[in-house]
């Protein structure tokens, strides 16, 4: 096959569950025991195709014992594995020893090709079954969000931790499934050694339960925002949302009326706002609004976080149109790339004034400072919350992904946008830079195919635009 052949233009992408399955322990069995396991095996084929059949799932694939599988509902993904644990655990096997089978889902997108799948989200899955004793169902975080509601009768999930698996970047949040006849040595015993759980001791313990106590958005922030999400909303729908907290609309419209968009007539109304600045400008300043309200400290001034945060968004929508990206998506992802550290500072005040300490006084940057002072990034625990508040894919990547945009996939290009746009506002308002950024600069350019011209126009914006930042900044608070 010629290199040209070797494309993905025949591929859609698509999002579904994934539910990956293998016996523990086969080889052995089957060098042990091969007459035995040739009636095991057809057994154990009937009982997973049963509960995979009768929860709407689809093996597309199928490799000695394993079974690679899809499901359109995340839920009836659970209830399917609970189904495969609950019948293996009650089979009486011709083995000397039971079969025990492994379970691991994960949800996110995937290239379907002639009948298989293949990116990003099924790795993870694979890794994920990779340290999954036998009897165990372990699901990530992406696929928690979509089941904790729908948990399949007399089950719960317990919160194993952060895990860093074989050649992934950042590590996952993985859950188990507990139900009636798991044994509790399983839970006892943890995910398989092979995993390398973050288990170290740390200035801050900042656990993944943390993120999930920290406050969370306004509950009228997150109605609207998920009222925004329907194509087909228009802007007076959004308004009869938003007039039932009168404290919240009238900081969007003191936002919306400041210096920062300069709207030579006053914009009197929400409904006003949604048609002048548009729905994804407006889903920013929701989540700027909420979050200031939301996100508070004793100590810390957040003035210069939210400074920072707003000078990032003015330089990617500046740079937006260079780079073929949407001028307010990635507005609104500029605002939200560093929420991790926020986090940081309502969760862990005290040790995270010590990371900001670190990065005045030596030439160490955020994220190693993080590193030395707390178990994971703010692109780690930022993804996290993003995944947690249900934002789009887009911004969820810019959030993980704007140190490190090699390793965003499809969203390359608008993580570069954003990691650029982030040294941007560094270097504009003169934060501090790490000792790697030069390199980490000339990488980002070269990766948006930009060249020193657009750089220097940037940074001239950015400091011609330092009053409407601080405008912005005192409309939000």
């Amino acid at each position: 096959m010629v290199l040209e052949e070797m494309t993905l233009g025949d591929a859609s992408l698509i999002t579904v569950t994934f539910l990956f399955t293998d016996i523990e322990g086969s080889t052995s069995l089957w060098e042990r025991e091969s007459v035995a396991m040739r009636v095991a095996l057809q057994r154990h084929n009937i009982l997973l195709s049963s509960a995979i059949e009768g929860h709407g799932g689809y093996v597309f694939k199928t490799v000695g014992d394993a079974f690679c599988v899809t499901f359109d509902d995340a839920a009836e993904a659970l209830r399917a594995a609970c189904q495969i644990q609950t019948s293996v655990a009650a089979e009486k096997w011709p083995t000397r020893a039971a079969l025990r089978v492994r379970v691991a889902l994960h949800t996110g997108p995937a290239y379907l090709s002639h009948g298989d799948y293949f990116g990003t989200t099924v790795n993870r899955v694979a890794r994920l079954l990779a340290v999954t004793h036998g009897g165990q169902t372990l699901l990530t975080s992406k696929t928690e969000t979509l089941v904790r509601d729908s948990l399949p009768a007399s089950s719960s999930l317990h919160d194993t931790g952060m895990l860093r698996l074989r050649d992934l970047p950042h590590p996952m949040h993985v859950f188990q499934l507990v139900h009636p006849g798991l044994s509790a040595s399983l839970l006892e015993t943890g995910v398989a050694p092979n995993a390398n759980k973050l288990t170290g001791k740390p200035l801050a313990r900042l656990r993944p339960i943390d993120v999930y106590e920290v406050p969370t958005l306004p509950t009228i922030v997150l109605q609207t925002l998920k009222v925004m999400q329907n194509p087909n909303i228009d802007a007076r729908a959004v308004e009869r949302v938003m007039v039932n907290d009168p404290a919240i609309s009238a900081k969007i419209l003191r936002v919306a009326n400041s210096a920062f968009f300069g709207f030579s007539r006053r914009v009197a109304t929400i409904a006003d706002a949604v048609r002048l600045l548009g729905f994804i400008n407006v889903q920013g300043m929701l989540i700027s609004v909420g979050a200031f309200d939301a996100f508070r400290t004793k100590q810390l001034n957040l003035v210069d976080f939210w400074k920072h945060s707003i000078a990032t968004a003015t330089a990617a929508r500046f740079l937006a149109s260079r780079v073929r990206c949407v001028a307010d998506e990635a507005f609104m992802a500029g605002l939200l790339h560093d929420i991790g550290k926020l986090i940081f500072a309502v969760q862990a005040e005290s040790v995270y004034r010590q990371v900001l300490e670190l990065g005045r006084g030596s030439a160490m940057s955020s994220l190693e400072a993080e590193r030395t002072l707390f178990e994971f990034t703010h692109p780690e625990v930022g993804e996290m919350v993003a995944e947690r508040w249900d934002l789009p894919a887009k911004y969820i990547a810019a959030i993980a992904h704007h140190h490190d945009p090699a390793a965003a996939g499809d969203e390359r290009v608008f993580c570069s946008l954003i990691g650029l746009a982030d040294q941007a506002a560094h270097t504009a308002l003169g934060s501090h830079a790490s000792a790697g950024d030069e390199a980490e600069l000339t990488a980002l350019l070269d990766e948006l195919d930009l060249g020193q011209m657009q750089w220097n126009d940037c940074l001239l914006h950015l400091q011609e635009a330092q009053a409407t930042i601080a405008a912005f900044v005192g409309a939000i608070q």
